[in-house]
């Protein structure tokens, strides 16, 4: 079909030249065929170049993640988010509240107000129901999960953060932060082999980290140690 419609284009295009560049006594045959047929070129060349840009696909803006919502719900939530971004977390915590009075199965808002309660140092029992909450909405919410384990991990709860880690890590598993904390885990419950691996793999994720490094050749010693000493034993 683009043949035919290309061909249609260029006989089209002769009837136009043949109009507008009558038969001339003075030009040679040859010559004027060879005017013509370079005119033609460039007049089909430039349908041609028309067709191609109407044709070309409307470019769009990347979709936003908070656009799933209803417009008023999506409007509260990225106003919440930039006032986030700002650093002005009590506003942030109001109009999330009032995001989720208006949909009460919104994980997003409930995520985020962990993160401010957290942030903030509020009471963490409120932060980890909060988390809790977004888990529940929506079981793939790494940020949930990770903020979830930072709590246990805070109250020295090391298996249940090492579970939750656990869950992020699989969800995200490009996530340097989520790997580094599921390492420390590891290393308080003294299982140092885990740790490495998962230290090593943070630090090879975000090389410019020393702490990652330090921590991942810390927990590597102290697992060839461990090693040594259950042989010995």
């Amino acid at each position: 079909m683009l043949e035919i419609a290309i061909i249609v284009c260029v006989a089209a295009v002769f009837i136009i030249v043949a109009v507008r560049f009558p038969k001339t006594a003075n030009l040679s045959s040859a010559r004027k065929e060879k005017m013509l047929g370079d005119d033609v070129i460039l007049e089909a060349k430039k349908i041609l170049n028309e067709k191609s840009m109407e044709e070309l696909p409307e470019i769009t803006s990347e979709a936003d993640e908070l656009d799933v919502y209803t417009d008023e719900v999506s409007e509260l939530l990225k106003s919440a988010r930039d006032k986030i971004e700002s650093g002005k977390y009590a506003s942030a915590e109001n109009i999330l509240i009032d995001a989720i009075c208006k949909d009460s199965k919104c994980a997003w808002a409930y995520e985020r107000l962990g993160f401010i309660y957290l942030m903030i140092g509020k009471n963490l029992s409120d932060a980890a129901e909060s988390f809790i909450m977004a888990t529940k909405l929506d079981p793939n919410n790494d940020r949930a999960w990770f903020g979830l384990g930072q709590i246990y991990f805070t109250e020295g709860h090391y298996n249940k953060a090492i579970d939750v880690f656990t869950k992020a890590v699989n969800i995200s598993r490009t996530d340097p932060e989520y790997l580094a904390f599921l390492g420390k885990a590891y290393m308080e419950i003294r299982q140092y082999g885990k740790a490495s691996k998962s230290l090593k793999r943070a630090a090879s994720l975000e090389i410019s980290n020393q702490e990652y490094k330090e921590l991942a050749s810390i927990a590597e010693d102290k697992h060839r140690e461990h090693s040594r000493t259950s042989k010995l034993s």
